[in-house]
């Protein structure tokens, strides 16, 4: 009877080791799943973060590109409008003495009234010739005496007149009007030597990205 119970005593005592041990070692496997669960996770979650900061840092880099662009076309743009600015500037200081001035309209408007006279020798053109108040004061006597007999020679009736508000005269042929004025010559001139001062512009521009870094011997 003794042996029975301590056998069932030591019976008793193995399982429950047994048991311990079985439980045990489901604790250790669940405690490693749960913590190789928390450790991809873990990855996961730092993967995402640098590839949030490696797409942030490149949208930064790309925005401050696109700015730096714009600003570079902006730059340009404004140096292209000043430029033009100070062209007409220049222009217009150098072409509106000239054109107030008496003697050297009368060499235009000569030669515009005997080329059109020439054009039309089978009959009598007519050719109305604007000027400003005060220069036409000035060109009355000469129109009078010397310009209007040489075109009435020539086949052209000349007829002068003051109410031209701008620098230099204009002229009616068959009722197409042609301006020899400040604006209009101005544009010409501009429009000749623009192409030029914008190909200056872009190479300017240009210049300091054509340059490569140069390397340490």
């Amino acid at each position: 009877m003794a042996d029975s119970i301590e056998s069932f005593v030591t019976k008793l005592q193995a399982e429950g080791v047994e048991a311990g041990k079985q439980q045990a070692q489901t604790i250790r496997a669940d405690a490693q799943q749960e913590a190789d669960r928390l450790v991809a996770e873990a990855k996961q979650a730092a993967r995402k973060i640098v590839e949030e900061a490696e797409q942030q840092a490149r949208d930064t880099q790309e925005r401050a590109q696109t700015d730096l662009r714009l600003a570079a076309r902006d730059t340009v743009l404004q140096l292209r409008e000043t430029l033009g600015r100070a062209l007409r500037a220049v222009l217009v200081a150098g072409t509106d003495p000239s054109l107030r001035d008496p003697e050297f309209l009368k060499g235009l408007i000569t030669n515009v009234v005997m080329q059109y006279a020439q054009a039309d020798r089978e009959g009598q053109v007519s050719i109305h010739v604007n000027v400003g108040d005060d220069v036409q004061t000035q060109l009355a006597d000469w129109c009078r005496q010397q310009l209007a007999p040489e075109a009435q020679e020539a086949g052209a009736n000349v007829d002068l007149r003051g109410t031209l508000r701008e620098a230099g005269f204009e002229y009616e042929v068959e009722g197409a009007n042609v301006e020899v004025t400040l604006p209009s010559v101005v544009d010409v001139l501009s429009d000749l030597v623009s192409p030029r001062l914008r190909e200056m512009v872009e190479k300017a521009v240009a210049a300091p990205s054509d340059e490569q870094p140069q390397g340490n011997p």
